[in-house]
Parts: C-alpha cells; structure tokens; sequence
C-alpha cells in the first residue's frame, strides 16, 4: 500500500486572519435567526458541527439538520467572501514540506475541524488544495477522533496506509492515537512544543523553516524510531 500523512488545516497549514469568528456569527443569524457572539469561543482544537450545536444549546434553540445545513450554505458564502479579499497566512515552509512528501511518494489528506466546503475554500485560497487528494471533515461527524478515523478508512480505499497525523492542538495528538498512528505536533497554532509533548505527541516541531528537520522528524516516527523533541 502507498503511504499516507494526515494533516489538520488550522494551526497547522495556514492562518486564517481571524476571519472566521465574523463570517459564525453571521451564519448563525441566517440559519439559526438570533444573534449570538462568537467572541469567547474557543475553535482550537474544535469542530464547527460541535461548536454551533453547543451556541444552540446555549440559546435553546434545537440544532436541527434543516438548521445546520442553512448554517453550512451560509458559513461556506460569508467565508468564501473574506477569503477572497484576505486570503489566509501560510505558514512559512508549509509548501516546500508539502512538495517534499509528493515527491517521496506520499499521498496526503486532511482531518479538521471545518465542514468540507470551507476546508477546501481555505485551501483553494491558500494556494494548498493541489497537494490533498482525499480527507474527512466535521461533515462528517462532529467528533475529530471519528474525523480521523473516517480519514483512515478513505486512505485505505484508495490503496494508502496512513503512516503518521500531523496537527498543531491535543486534540489532533488523540485524534492520531486514535487511529493507531504517531502524532507529529507542530507548534504553530496556538500551543507550545512543551505543552504539545505533555499531551502526548510522539515528537514536535517548532515550525517548518527547516525542511530537513521536518523530513527527519517524520521519518523517526513513521520508522518507529525513538523521536527527538
């Protein structure tokens, strides 16, 4: 079988500016007709499916599939939108890491926390969409360690076992173990290395400036050697 890398997209690949908090509470007005503030609200680590059905809950509103799917067609417009005019930060490095696996025979994919029509949007606007040929979203259930699992499966429908996950919050680092494979953190999201190794990632990187560091890293994991820090 081919081998496979898992990537989270937020924290991990890109920056999106801030963008999304707006283009939720936006959303969430048209689909759930009340407005609500996004403001406090943590997206590290979370997945949109689990974020609205809890805004719901805190409104008593049911979150119901008729709901949600207004809010999706509404959140993918008013992200599209402002990516348009902000196109997201990426990370430095991230491209020539992502070449680097295609060429080496990788084939990759993504497990996130944003449905499928905004994850591909921010990879469309990152100029990043080329190199992911398969993945699971929170459209596909709003649990990530199901996320990735779905993920896991698709790979191993089109010929792949996927060798490591890489993502930049705790909550990818379960997702991974989840699925039997190492997490390979990156601090560049939100969280630092020390509290990425604390929670378990099997080796850590603090960004992908360095290409060979990275290579080197992931190579450590997915040959079951003991990884560095």
């Amino acid at each position: 079988m081919k081998p496979a890398l898992l990537f989270d997209i937020d924290g991990t690949l890109l920056y999106a500016k801030g963008i999304g908090r707006p283009a939720f509470a936006k959303a969430f007005q048209q689909a759930y007709g009340v407005e609500a503030d996004f403001e406090n609200v943590s997206f590290v680590g979370a997945t949109d499916t689990a974020v609205i059905r809890t805004m719901a809950a805190a409104h008593e509103i049911p979150s119901t599939p008729s709901h949600e799917e207004a809010f999706y067609i509404a959140l993918t417009k008013a992200l599209d939108d402002a990516l348009a005019e902000t196109p997201p930060y990426v990370y430095p490095g991230v491209k020539d890491f992502l070449e680097a696996l295609v060429d080496q025979g990788y084939t990759l994919g993504i497990v996130t926390g944003n449905i499928r029509t905004t994850a591909w949007a921010k990879l469309l606007h990152a100029n990043l969409a080329t190199y992911f040929s398969f993945g699971a979203t929170s459209a596909d259930h709003y649990d990530r360690d199901e996320i990735a699992k779905i993920a896991y499966h698709r790979a191993q429908m089109l010929g792949c076992e996927v060798k490591c996950l890489i993502g930049d919050t705790p909550k990818d680092i379960q997702a991974a173990h989840a699925i039997g494979v190492p997490a390979l953190a990156v601090a560049t999201g939100w969280i630092d290395a020390p509290t990425l190794l604390a929670a378990g990632a099997d080796a850590c990187l603090e960004n992908y400036q360095s290409l060979s560091n990275a290579i080197h890293h992931l190579e450590r994991l997915i040959h079951n050697a003991s990884p560095q820090a």
